[in-house]
């Protein structure tokens, strides 16, 4: 489950946070207010498609960090993979955050 989401620079968001409780989440706003921008952002964490035109005019690089909570099921399989890896922290979350550079270059922690 998203537990906690951090949009920063990324098109006209300066820096967005959210933390969303549990249930359905549901954005609703004015043409123009920014309901695209944060699915379009969701789309890049998840490894969606995204270059220079994504990062705020201002701003040298675009950021989405997600944290999810993991339950029981899930947890055993992912943590297996993030302890080979060496990047567990917490076993009962995962936090992922992709960015994108004015070079185009992409990372994804």
């Amino acid at each position: 489950m998203l537990t906690e989401l951090r949009i920063t620079d990324f098109a006209i968001i300066d820096q967005l946070e959210l933390t969303p409780g549990e249930g359905l989440l549901v954005f609703t706003g004015e043409t123009g207010a920014g309901k695209s921008i944060i699915m379009d952002a969701l789309d890049m964490l998840l490894g969606g498609k995204t270059d220079q035109s994504d990062i705020r005019q201002e701003a040298e690089l675009a950021r989405v960090e997600a944290t999810f909570h993991l339950s029981p099921p899930e947890q055993e399989p992912v943590n297996e993979i993030l302890k080979r890896e060496e990047a567990l922290d917490d076993p009962d979350c995962v936090t992922l955050s992709p960015q994108v550079g004015r070079e185009g270059r992409r990372t994804a922690r």
